[in-house]
């Protein structure tokens, strides 16, 4: 373990101490940006992965910190109240994300609507550890900047704002609002709105159909009782979809710090159905034109997300359980 020291900016930024460690993540122990309005998180490692909030049930069910096998390696790992980000800041947007929905959260999204669960006064802002990290390695870090007027020459605006690149919750503010007593739930949603929880998203793909599967790991968690959700996006283009999704383009925000724009999003969901683990996973092309109904045409074993985006979910259960190689049909009977 190597202790490193940073000097910041008279004025601007304190003196701040991080310690590097063997798996390259970042444990901040002592952190103030005077003048900025950054998001605090907490410095997880592969021990010490999980939300702040979470029992020790609802850990249980991820099976084991997700195992990440890929060429990328400058990632550093945030937590939060209700959810963790596993973020790669190379890529300015996160490998994945983890959150618990649970059993009540339908009745609290219902009742959290006005006073302080209102969305006017959140804005998306940086994430104070990532922005350490970022600069440590002179990297660039994502902004609210990033995301306007975000699209690249080669995805135009289409008419009705359905092409428009917008900052895409990995976890939703919907389920984040939806958790704890009323004053975590309000700062589980500020905390939602970090750059740490956000890839670029086509406004048209984020609704209708993103955010009704979001509000379907809400439905599982009411019939279920928790159910863990992973989130995240892929890079795979595929010459059969229209762009985004036939090449990797870039955000060209006024920061100018070209993000990568998905070609597809991924959820894996794990609760218990008649006493037994069991999860459900969807692979969704990042399209302006999906309806509704498509839904569960993209409804994929988990293994076929794990080999495109070199992630082992699910660890404790070995690599080859049935868990992740067979579809099961219970859950989506289960939703309207």
């Amino acid at each position: 373990m190597q202790a490193m020291t940073f000097s910041t900016r008279s004025g601007t930024w304190r003196r701040i101490t991080v310690r590097l460690l063997s798996f390259g993540l970042l444990a901040v122990s002592c952190f103030a940006a005077q003048g900025h309005d950054y998001v605090a998180s907490t410095v997880g490692d592969a021990t010490h992965w999980t939300a702040l909030n979470w029992t020790p049930e609802e850990v249980e069910l991820f099976g084991g910190t997700p195992e990440y096998h890929g060429a990328d390696k400058h990632t550093i790992l945030v937590r939060y109240l209700y959810y963790v980000s596993n973020y790669d800041v190379d890529r300015l947007t996160p490998l994945w994300v983890a959150h618990v929905d649970e059993r009540d959260a339908e009745l609290k999204d219902r009742g959290r609507t006005k006073g302080e669960f209102s969305r006017k006064d959140d804005k998306f802002t940086p994430d104070a550890n990532v922005v350490t990290y970022s600069k440590s390695l002179n990297l660039p870090f994502a902004t609210d900047a990033s995301y306007s007027s975000a699209n690249p020459s080669e995805l135009p605006v289409a008419e009705k704002g359905y092409t428009k690149i917008t900052r895409g919750h990995m976890a939703s503010n919907r389920e984040m609002k939806s958790l704890g007593d009323e004053t975590q739930g309000v700062q589980s949603q500020k905390e939602s709105f970090s750059l740490a929880n956000v890839s670029p998203q086509m406004q048209h793909h984020n609704a209708p159909i993103w955010a009704k599967l979001e509000y379907n790991c809400i439905e599982w968690a009411g019939k279920l009782g928790p159910v863990a959700v992973l989130t995240g996006p892929i890079f795979a283009p595929d010459p059969a979809l229209p762009p985004p999704g036939n090449q990797i383009m870039h955000t060209a925000g006024k920061d100018h710090a070209r993000i990568p724009i998905p070609t597809h999003f991924f959820k894996v969901i794990i609760g218990r159905v008649n006493g037994k683990t069991s999860a459900i996973g969807f692979l969704i092309p990042h399209r302006s034109d999906l309806a509704l109904g498509d839904l569960n045409k993209f409804v994929v074993p988990i293994r076929r997300i794990e080999q495109i985006t070199e992630i082992n979910f699910m660890p404790k259960l070995g690599a080859n359980d049935a868990i992740e190689t067979r579809i099961d049909g219970q859950w989506l009977k289960m939703i309207r």
